[in-house]
């Protein structure tokens, strides 16, 4: 069994506990959390905050997992997986048994495609990616790295996601649509153009409505 630590202890780390029993190949020997008050998740120990990653890795826990799910500032997911990185750790790719992944599609260290999520021929997802419940990444699309896709979002061929942006839950992308960096797009939107980088849009169609001013935000290593 491999080791493995899991790094944020609120609602996504319970669903990726359930998903490593799962595939049954990881051992999980705790959580690292910010709040000190809490003591498990389903069971699993919270072993302090992210001080004691280097002190785990030292003893021989090898691989890592990003289980902090935010909406609004996906940079704190790309500055925990970068640092964790640089510690040494692994981050291995997780794919529910009940999700579908076309043999020529290519998944990043660090993704997760969680049950019935759909990734189908030649599609591109990056590192440290969700892929949520029922989410459909259609052929040829490109899906950058610290992206999030919410549960039931639906991307059509040849769309692009780019770094750090959210896909809300119920979307609709149109074929060919690029997402820029830093995006937000709200959940039950449909998007029929592309959206440019630290945009907050939605609506039927989606429409730009403010500026993404958190995802300028520093962000702390401790989650």
């Amino acid at each position: 069994m491999k080791k493995i630590v899991l790094i944020g202890g609120g609602g996504h780390c319970k669903v990726i506990i359930d998903l490593l029993k799962e595939i049954n190949g990881y051992q999980i020997v705790g959580i690292t959390e910010k709040n000190s008050a809490k003591k498990q998740v389903l069971g699993i120990p919270v072993l302090g905050d992210d001080l004691i990653l280097e002190e785990l890795y030292n003893k021989g826990v090898n691989y890592a997992f990003i289980t902090l799910g935010v909406i609004d500032n996906l940079l704190q997911r790309k500055v925990l997986f970068e640092k964790v990185k640089a510690l040494g750790f692994q981050f291995p790719v997780l794919i529910h048994p009940a999700a579908t992944v076309a043999q020529s599609a290519h998944i990043g260290a660090g993704t997760c495609l969680l049950a019935g999520a759909v990734v189908n021929a030649a599609a591109k997802i990056g590192e440290n990616v969700i892929v949520n419940t029922g989410a459909i990444i259609e052929h040829d699309c490109i899906v950058g790295s610290n992206v999030q896709i919410a549960p039931g979002a639906i991307l059509a061929g040849q769309v692009e996601v780019k770094d750090n942006s959210f896909i809300g839950m119920g979307c609709k992308i149109i074929q060919g649509v690029v997402i820029g960096e830093n995006s937000i797009i709200g959940a039950g939107s449909v998007v029929t153009k592309s959206i440019p980088a630290n945009s907050v849009a939605y609506g039927v169609p989606a429409v730009i409505k403010r500026k993404n001013r958190l995802a300028m935000r520093e962000v702390d290593f401790c989650v």
